[in-house]
C-alpha cells in the first residue's frame, strides 16, 4: 500500500514538473510578444527574468504544497487547519509581492520604470489567470 502511494505521489510530482516546464515556456513566449525587446535590451532583461523565475519557482512550489494540504484536509478541516492554511496563504502572497517588487526595482534600474511596470503588469495578469482557474477548480470550505 505504501509503495502504491509513493509511486502515485512520484507520478503526480512528475506531472507537476512537466506542467511547470511547459507553462514557463508558454509564459516566456507570451512575454516576448508583449515586451518586444530590442537586441540590446534582450540579453540583460532575460538574464534578470530567468533569475526571477528561478526564485518564483520556489514560491510556486510552496503554493502547490498548500493546495495539496487544502485538498487533503478539505473534508474534515478543523479550525486549526483552516487558520494554518490561511496563514500560509498570506505568507506565500507576501513572498510573491516582495519578490516582484525586488525585480521591478532591478528592471527599473536597468531598463526604466516603464519596462519594470510592464513586467509587473504581465506577472500580475498571469497570476490573476491562475488564481481564477484555481478558484473555479476548488470548492470553498464547507461547499460540499
Amino acid at each position: 500500500m505504501a509503495l502504491c502511494i509513493g509511486l502515485n505521489m512520484s507520478a503526480q510530482n512528475d506531472e507537476i514538473e512537466l506542467f511547470q516546464s511547459v507553462f514557463k515556456l508558454e509564459k516566456k513566449a507570451l512575454l516576448v510578444k508583449f515586451l518586444s525587446l530590442s537586441d540590446t535590451e534582450s540579453e540583460d532583461f532575460w538574464s534578470t527574468y530567468n533569475e526571477y523565475e528561478a526564485k518564483l519557482s520556489k514560491t510556486s512550489n510552496k503554493r502547490i504544497q498548500l493546495i495539496k494540504k487544502y485538498a487533503e484536509s478539505y473534508e474534515n478541516m478543523t479550525d486549526e487547519q483552516a487558520n494554518a492554511l490561511v496563514g500560509e496563504s498570506f505568507a506565500i502572497r507576501m513572498e510573491r509581492e516582495k519578490l516582484q517588487k525586488s525585480y521591478y526595482n532591478k528592471l527599473k534600474k536597468s531598463h526604466g520604470a516603464k519596462r519594470g511596470a510592464q513586467f509587473v503588469q504581465f506577472e500580475r495578469f498571469v497570476q490573476n489567470q491562475i488564481d481564477n482557474e484555481l478558484n473555479q477548480s476548488f470548492p470553498l470550505i464547507g461547499e460540499y
